[in-house]
């Protein structure tokens, strides 16, 4: 009984061992083909990981080819629109050194400042300074404003090129030839007047005959109507800004501080100007539009006419506003009844009433000998007529500029010629 219950157990043992084997053999096949199928999960995944790369790869790859392209296309083109075209512009505003590597080769002359000579110094201030340059090519005189990039405001800079490239629609405003940047400068290229400035016509003559004070501001009511009409306040009238050209017409220069957009009903705000020539509204500190102008016209022809202000304009700025608040400028018995009728308008205290803002100063008794279509052709014969230099009588003074390859601090669609300059003749 026993040897038969031990007999029975073994053979239970046997089979529970037999059991357990194939219980085991089944789990470790079980894993076995578990692990070769995540084994091949992974292989396809990395194969497919793999076809991807190579995919993202030459997609980058025909991504740069149209890029390099379209690049050439641009290029292309430009170059052949800047064959056709009448506006070379800087080719440094488009991309950088190591883009462009031969940029100084292809730069149009005219906005090149080794193409300069600079003989010297016409005006200098905190804005930079100006110089009396020849063009190398033709020795053509040209006055250079040059503003140093880090002291001036670019918005500013960028508005003087606009206001300029405006002036060139009208003949009483002073033209540029062209703008040009370096690393460091902004430069202008003006035409040169050689009959300098009224200030200095002022300061050797005293007061002006009234046949040539009729004649200087009867150009600058154009010059100012143009302007208003274009939406630009100058902001700093006065003698000093406004020169006479070789032919012996004014030309008003210096827009700095000139405000664009200014039409209708809108005003700007702002102290600006010079003392002496501005106008109570801005010394009240309100808002104000272009009748600014006509008040700094009015103190230029008083100027003109007597060699003196008709404000004091030392003191504080409340002082100079007390003045003109309260005081009636002397005005000489010289004067012209037609020019004593004028004055008071123009130096009026109310803008709205100020006449130029207000009525067409045109029709005013004392410009009535004026034939204003001929005027503004310059038909009409000038006061005096300037004698023009030579650039082979003037001595170089050297100066040294920033590169002109930079690709940091450039301004904006910056550079140009005027197409109506003629610099290659």
């Amino acid at each position: 009984m026993i040897k038969r219950r031990r007999f029975e157990e073994g053979e239970i043992e046997k089979k529970s061992q037999v059991e357990k084997k194939t219980s085991e053999g089944k789990s470790i096949k079980k894993r076995a083909v578990e692990e070769g199928q995540l084994q091949k999960e992974r292989q396809a995944k990395k194969k497919s990981s793999k076809l991807e790369r190579i995919k993202t790869s030459q997609v980058a790859k025909d991504d740069k080819k149209i890029k390099e392209d379209n690049s050439k296309e641009r290029n292309l083109e430009q170059n052949e629109g800047n064959s056709g075209r009448s506006r070379p512009e800087d080719l440094l505003e488009g991309g950088s050194i190591q883009k462009r590597p031969r940029l100084d080769i292809e730069r149009p002359a005219p906005l090149d400042s080794n193409n300069y000579k600079f003989h010297t110094v016409l005006g200098q201030g905190g804005f930079g300074q100006v110089m009396l340059a020849s063009f190398r090519p033709n020795k053509q005189l040209v006055a250079i404003k040059i503003l140093k990039k880090q002291k001036n405001d670019c918005y500013s800079i960028a508005k003087e090129a606009r206001v300029l490239k405006i002036s060139r629609e009208c003949a009483f405003l002073c033209q540029s030839h062209a703008t040009f940047q370096s690393e460091l400068e902004a430069f202008f290229v003006l035409e040169y007047a050689s009959g300098k400035s009224l200030w200095q016509m002022i300061m050797r003559e005293g007061g002006l005959p009234m046949s040539t004070i009729m004649f200087y501001t009867a150009e600058m009511v154009v010059a100012l109507q143009f302007l208003h009409s274009k939406g630009i306040i100058h902001r700093d009238l006065k003698p000093d800004n406004i020169l006479v050209d070789k032919d012996g017409h004014i030309k008003i220069c210096d827009f700095g501080i000139a405000e664009e957009n200014i039409f209708g009903q809108r005003k700007t705000y702002g102290l600006a100007g010079t003392p002496g020539y501005r106008a109570p509204e801005i010394l009240l500190k309100e808002d104000y539009n272009t009748a600014v102008d006509w008040w700094s016209f009015g103190v230029t022809m008083y100027e003109m006419a007597t060699g003196e202000l008709p404000y004091s304009t030392s003191g504080s700025i409340l002082r100079q506003r007390y003045m003109i608040l309260n005081k009636t400028p002397k005005y000489p018995c010289y004067m012209s009844e037609e020019m004593l009728d004028l004055l008071p308008k123009l130096l009026e205290i109310d803008n709205t009433k100020r006449i130029g803002q207000n009525g067409n100063i045109r029709e005013h008794p004392f410009y009535s000998t004026i034939n204003w279509d001929d005027l503004e052709n310059r038909r009409l014969k000038t006061p005096f007529k300037p004698e023009m230099p030579s650039a082979d009588d003037l001595d170089e003074y050297p100066l040294t500029f920033s590169p002109h390859s930079c690709d940091g601090k450039n301004l904006k669609d910056f550079s140009e010629v005027d197409p109506n300059w003629n610099w290659q003749e």
